[in-house]
C-alpha cells in the first residue's frame, strides 16, 4: 500500500505543476489584458504608463535609471520619454551637479495623469478583492506572496 502511495505522489505532483503553469499563464494573460485596457483608457503605451508611475516615485530621475527601473534599453527610454514629453506629461532639466546629465520630472499634468492611473489601478484591485470572501482574502494574499517568493527563488537559481 505504501508503494502505491509513493507511485501516486510523482503523478500528483506533475498534475499540480501543470495546474500551476496553467494558472500562472492565465493570470499573466489577464494582466496583459488589464495593461491593454489601461493603455487604451489613458491613450499611452504600456511602457509610457510604467514610466509615468516610476517617475512619480522620485522628484527627478535620470534616463538611465528610468531604463533600469523599466527594464528597457536606452533607445526605448528615449522613445518613451519623447512620447511623454509630446503629451506634456514630463519635462527635462539639466542636472545642476553634472551638465552632461539630463533629469526627467513629471509636469503638473503628468502628476495628475499619474494619480488618475494609480486611482484607476486601485479601483481594479479593490474590485477584484471584493469578489473574494472576506475570510479568504488573507489566505489568497499570503499564497500570492509565497508564489512571488518561489518565482524569485527559481529566477535566482537560473542566473549564472
Amino acid at each position: 500500500m505504501e508503494d502505491a502511495a509513493l507511485d501516486h505522489e510523482p503523478e500528483q505532483f506533475r498534475r499540480q505543476a501543470k495546474r500551476l503553469q496553467e494558472s500562472v499563464e492565465n493570470l499573466f494573460a489577464c494582466c496583459q489584458e488589464r495593461i491593454a485596457l489601461q493603455s487604451e483608457r489613458f491613450g499611452l503605451p504600456p511602457a509610457a504608463l510604467r514610466a509615468l508611475l516610476a517617475l512619480g516615485e522620485s522628484r527627478y530621475l535620470a534616463p538611465g535609471e528610468l531604463g533600469r527601473r523599466l527594464g528597457v534599453t536606452k533607445s526605448r527610454v528615449t522613445a518613451v520619454t519623447t512620447g511623454l514629453m509630446r503629451h506634456r506629461l514630463i519635462e527635462k532639466h539639466p542636472d545642476p551637479a553634472d551638465a552632461r546629465v539630463t533629469l526627467l520630472t513629471l509636469t503638473p499634468a503628468g502628476r495628475r495623469a499619474r494619480e488618475e492611473v494609480r486611482t484607476f489601478m486601485a479601483g481594479l484591485f479593490q474590485s477584484m478583492l471584493e469578489r473574494v470572501e472576506p475570510g479568504q482574502r488573507e489566505s489568497i494574499l499570503a499564497s500570492l506572496d509565497m508564489l512571488r517568493h518561489c518565482m524569485e527563488a527559481v529566477r535566482a537559481d537560473l542566473r549564472p
